[in-house]
């Protein structure tokens, strides 16, 4: 519901407050108080279309705030705050609009600045504005159907068709990629297939280049290595100098020599003999090393064009012949699924027409249920429409079918014949002011458990009715505003003396300046209004019949 609304240099108001009630709220006034002043600032607020001109006389910047109290948003509503992250710590939720003297418009919702398009389709889940205003939820096709739904109890039907006409559209969308260019998916498998064959006719085994680069650097290097072998055999065994075993072996005639003068010298006599050994086994690993040495020429030649052809490999799949298997397996599974693709498409367009056919079956009882719903609504408004004064009208909540959509197949519209022998036309075609005001009221009616918008608000609906009519529809608003917020521009008495919260608008002029202000009428104040909204003056007679009216008699 609307909690506050504050208006700041708007038209003829310099600064307003009001606090709303729960329920349903009044506000009158004499004509060009300033009455539609107020629901023309709201509107702005709610994201209509503004201009500089509203400016107040001397000011800088209209500001308009509007803060609402939501204990549970309705679906729309709370999809479209998640939407944009606008969610704020409490169940408020606060619209600020502020307009410069230029014309440069601003938005805020949450504190947060959004573009006025977002402020409009939030403020669209909140209030409808019956009269001359643009919210007017009713008007738009999409919504009537999802009213239709709502009070028909079909919303868990539609609900469950949008699923699943959104995993049919996504395999649509999947079927048409694999369809798209066959000359493309061509000119795709013949590269593939190449890569494949190519990596394939390398004859790769895991680990060959660390390998094939040892095996390169051995030959490269085999000159190097066999003086530097034959060196270290000599050093070891052949020198002329003085062979390292020679050495070892002179050392350790002397060291028995020790050991036999003291056994002290046995364990030193062990450890050169190992080390003699050792030189025996490390000379002869080296001879047998260099006699294995045996490269061909013609093997270094093969092996640099192996490496060279690994090099060319690398740099197209990847770094080490692991990573280019790899990128092998991987292109012929994707190989594969385009090799697959006639089967795979088949399988797809099957589950397409499967997907399609249980659609097609689960519109039609959709469509009859929402058919039913619709005579049922129709009943009810055209009733409230004759209560409401509208003889001879006649409402129709007709389904028309249509190509799927989200919603099934099925679009509604609301008509109206707001006349006896006139044909039914389309809600926003055919009436105005404050006749759209009473039909929008018999929609309301009975559609109050149904729609989610809080809160509700009628233009001077008391468009030329009177009598037992002005009481019916009072009666009625009283009705919505035990489910929604509800308010009323009126110049009725009737319709004033049931709102649980009665304010009045009136013009001011002080220092040469016009303004308007907006009271809370309460007691003695509010019989007052009342009696002056009956016969335009305050007597006693008036009174009387006012204080009647607002304790609930006629």
């Amino acid at each position: 519901m609307l909690v506050t609304l504050r208006i700041q240099n708007f038209a003829l108001i310099e600064i307003v407050e009001i606090d709303f009630q729960e329920g349903f709220n009044a506000l009158t006034g004499e004509t060009g108080a300033g009455k539609s002043i107020l629901i023309g600032a709201l509107n702005l607020a709610l994201g209509a279309r503004a201009s500089g001109d509203v400016l107040r006389a001397g000011a800088d910047k209209v500001q308009i705030d509007a803060l609402f109290h939501l204990e549970k948003p309705g679906k729309r509503l709370g999809e479209l705050l998640d939407l944009h992250e606008l969610h704020g710590d409490s169940e408020e939720l606060h619209l600020s609009r502020t307009i410069s003297k230029e014309g440069r418009s601003r938005g805020y919702v949450n504190g947060a600045l959004v573009p006025i398009a977002v402020l409009s389709a939030i403020g669209d889940e909140l209030v409808d504005i019956h009269g001359q205003h643009d919210h007017q939820s009713l008007l738009k096709s999409e919504r009537q159907l999802e009213l239709l739904d709502a009070f028909g109890g079909t919303e868990g039907a539609a609900a469950s068709m949008r699923a699943s006409v959104a995993t049919y559209r996504a395999l649509e969308q999947e079927i048409e990629a694999v369809e798209s260019d066959d000359r493309d998916r061509t000119r795709q498998m013949d590269f593939l297939r190449f890569e494949v064959d190519e990596i394939n006719g390398a004859g790769l085994t895991p680990g060959e280049d660390v390998e094939l680069k040892a095996r390169i650097n051995l030959i490269t290097n085999s000159e190097t290595i066999m003086e530097s072998a034959q060196t270290i055999y000599g050093l070891l065994y052949e020198s002329e100098d003085g062979a390292a075993i020679d050495q070892l072996t002179r050392a350790a005639r002397h060291l028995d020599e020790l050991v036999a003068l003291d056994e002290r010298f046995t364990p030193l006599a062990g450890q050169l003999s190992e080390a003699q050994a050792m030189i025996d086994a490390v000379a002869g690993e080296i001879r047998d090393y260099t006699e294995s040495l045996d490269f061909d020429p013609q093997e270094l030649e093969e092996l640099n064009q192996r490496n060279s052809l690994l090099g060319d490999l690398r740099r197209k799949y990847g770094q080490t012949i692991e990573e280019i298997l790899a990128y092998r397996d991987r292109i012929a599974t994707e190989l594969e699924g385009y090799e697959n693709r006639d089967e795979h498409l088949a399988a797809l367009r099957a589950e397409s027409a499967r997907q399609l056919a249980a659609i097609t079956d689960a519109g039609k009882k959709l469509s009859e249920k929402r058919k039913k719903a619709g005579r049922s609504l129709e009943k009810k408004v055209t009733a409230a429409l004759q209560d409401l004064g509208m003889k001879g009208a006649r409402f129709a909540a007709t389904l028309d079918a249509v190509d799927l959509t989200s919603t099934g197949f099925d679009r509604a519209t609301f008509q109206l014949a707001a006349n006896q022998g006139e044909t039914l036309k389309p809600l926003k075609n055919v009436a105005s002011g404050g006749e759209i005001s009473r039909i929008m009221l018999a929609i309301k009616t009975a559609l109050a458990s149904a729609d989610t918008i809080p809160t509700l608000i009628f233009d001077e609906i008391d468009a030329g009715i009177g009598g037992d009519v002005a009481r019916m529809v009072a009666q009625k608003m009283k009705a919505v505003a035990q489910s929604h917020q509800v308010m009323s521009v009126t110049h009725l008495a009737q319709i004033a003396a049931v709102a649980d919260a009665h304010f009045t608008v009136a013009k001011a002029t002080s220092k040469g300046r016009t303004t308007t202000a907006v009271t809370m009428l309460r007691g003695a104040a509010r019989e007052k209004e009342i009696a002056r909204l009956l016969d335009g003056s305050v007597s006693g007679v008036s009174l009387e019949h006012a204080q009647v009216l607002l304790a609930g008699g006629t």
